[in-house]
């Protein structure tokens, strides 16, 4: 594995980390602000923030074609299916029955990917479906809900697929920052039509605590701009299978820092789910990384 494969993996990792912490902040969060509202606040800081990090040069304007546009619009459109199916989903379903359902992506990529006609190894598809247990014993096989909830949750799991599998395939040819800014700003735009909509929330949270305003910060700048730039630029090096299960750790550092900072106690068998979990993100990786040498054009040094 060279040093690219490494970054890639340890950069998504820490990514990871910071969605599971996520989830806490956002618990904490929504008493005082709405869910549409948050998503609308956090993917607007994140366009914000990419555009004062790499808007100030002309270089990246001029740069800014059909392919980061149209690749933006389309993964940003499937990021807010994702983000709203999940939230209202949440609504007739147990958190733990949620946490499942999201994690099905783990196989719907290998799935799709499949479908693309491109074969996925069988210990990519051994890892997916040992992290898929591991996310079943980690969820806690008590959850229950609504028809309705559960094929919401999993629309969420079927939009995060797709939204990587594409992301995937538009890595090699475009500019990261480039199709992140257009994808920030895509959600955004969505979510602010949401938010205005009868009973969306509105834009601004009236009487939103400190510690909504502080997750917001968090989620706009780290867990979005950060971490999805960082998907990107590490689909170049990694592909969509491996990155997938590699999320999948997602719900342990979830439970870890619910742990530390709510102290919501994790069962036993929720422990070794996680385990389980861990298990298959080191078991695809000791696998052989695949070759991106057709990743290497003219947009690989782009940021």
């Amino acid at each position: 594995m060279n040093s690219r494969h490494a970054r890639a993996r340890l950069g998504l990792l820490a990514v990871t980390v910071l969605w599971g912490a996520t989830f806490s902040l956002n618990q904490v969060a929504l008493r005082s602000i709405g869910a549409v509202t948050l998503t609308f606040l956090r993917f607007t800081l994140a366009a914000l923030f990419l555009v004062a990090v790499f808007g100030r040069r002309r270089e990246f304007w001029r740069d800014l074609r059909r392919g980061e546009i149209l690749g933006g619009v389309a993964t940003g459109a499937l990021l807010f299916g994702a983000y709203l199916t999940q939230t209202e989903g949440q609504r007739y379903v147990s958190a733990s029955l949620a946490g499942f359902l999201t994690g099905l992506s783990v196989v719907l990529v290998p799935l799709l990917v499949l479908a693309l006609h491109r074969r996925p190894s069988r210990l990519q598809f051994g890892a997916a479906m040992l992290a898929l247990i591991g996310l079943y014993l980690l969820a806690g096989p008590g959850g229950s809900g609504h028809l309705l909830g559960i094929i919401l949750v999993l629309a969420c799991a079927f939009f995060f697929a797709v939204e990587l599998v594409v992301a995937e395939c538009l890595s090699a040819q475009v500019a990261v920052a480039g199709l992140t800014l257009v994808q920030m700003s895509t959600v955004a735009l969505l979510a602010g039509i949401a938010a205005l909509a009868p009973g969306g929330g509105g834009l601004l949270p009236l009487h939103a605590s400190d510690e909504a305003w502080l997750t917001v910060i968090i989620n706009g700048v780290g867990a979005s701009a950060l971490g999805f730039l960082a998907q990107t630029w590490s689909l170049r090096w990694l592909d969509s299978i491996e990155i997938s299960i590699l999320y999948s750790l997602e719900p342990v550092f979830a439970a870890l820092v619910a742990l530390v900072a709510l102290h919501q106690r994790l069962s036993i068998l929720g422990w070794v789910g996680g385990l389980v979990v861990v298990a298959a993100m080191l078991l695809v990786s000791i696998g052989s990384p695949r070759d991106n040498t057709s990743h290497s054009g003219p947009q690989e040094s782009s940021p």
